[in-house]
């Protein structure tokens, strides 16, 4: 039976964790059972990719590689698995039943992207040894953000401690917000930066970009938090920062290289698992 992987909800935490194990063989040496598997990439949002080069990494891995040049190829391609991204907001399950492959959500617009959240989720259970036992703030962007929809899904799956440090207009959806507070240990929402970075762990950065907020929004709120050095001088010893956020990759760089490593392992764990 194919996945079909549209949001985190999808797969079950025990699922996520077989993932996790999985990529954890793969990112120390084990080679990933993708030899003779067709992919297709229907990539079509350049805009918000994956923090790596998901071609390149999926050829490595043995796995054939069909680029499509329009969704509306889906219907009538032959292949295992299919990686999806799009502009149109909540577009994946359409073009999903359209196809007896596996298909694989790598971000519909502003509604979910489970691929990348479980990239993300994977490079923080790395850098902290596990994900319920700490606390993920998640800062800026929480309403438009796909990314942060589905990380906020997966850590409440993992029941953890979460924040989310954002203004109003920018606030994770109310619905969201409630499914994720039946299964996380604390949701937490605030837009005091100062004051939560004193007990976070992991600090996920969703940027305010123009590309996803609406004009009017983004002119107002681009600039409510300015990420320096002189930001984090009273945070949690330990704070590991990822994501994306304009003017910040000196704040990033630290755990660029582990949060790359961990993509390439989920990717190949994740397709692994959607062909099997």
């Amino acid at each position: 039976m194919s996945l079909k992987l549209i949001s985190p909800t999808d797969l079950t935490r025990a699922q996520m964790e077989a993932l996790f194990a999985r990529a954890d063989e793969i990112a120390n040496g084990a080679s990933p059972n993708l030899s003779g598997t067709h992919s297709a990439l229907a990539l079509f949002n350049p805009a918000f990719p994956l923090p790596i080069h998901v071609e390149q990494t999926l050829r490595d891995a043995g796995a054939q590689i069909i680029s499509l040049t329009s969704p509306e190829h889906i219907s009538n391609t032959n292949t295992n698995v299919i990686l999806f991204s799009s502009p149109q907001t909540d577009s994946a399950r359409a073009y999903a039943a359209k196809t007896n492959a596996s298909f694989l959500n790598a971000g519909d617009g502003t509604h979910e992207n489970p691929v990348h959240a479980l990239c993300d989720a994977y490079a923080i259970w790395t850098l902290k040894g596990n994900l319920q036992h700490y606390r993920t703030a998640i800062l800026g962007n929480a309403k438009f953000s796909a990314e942060a929809h589905s990380l906020a899904r997966v850590l409440g799956i993992f029941g953890a401690r979460i924040s989310f440090i954002t203004t109003a207009p920018l606030s994770m959806p109310y619905d969201l917000t409630d499914e994720v507070r039946l299964s996380a240990y604390e949701v937490e929402e605030t837009n005091d930066l100062a004051t939560t970075l004193r007990k976070t762990d992991a600090l996920y950065l969703a940027n305010i970009d123009p590309h996803r907020v609406e004009k009017k929004i983004f002119d107002k709120q681009k600039s409510f938090y300015t990420l320096t050095p002189e930001t984090f001088a009273e945070a949690k010893e330990g704070l590991v920062i990822l994501g994306e956020w304009d003017g910040a990759e000196s704040l990033l760089a630290p755990t660029r290289p582990a949060v790359e490593r961990a993509a390439r392992a989920m990717l190949c764990a994740l397709v692994e698992f959607a062909i099997k």
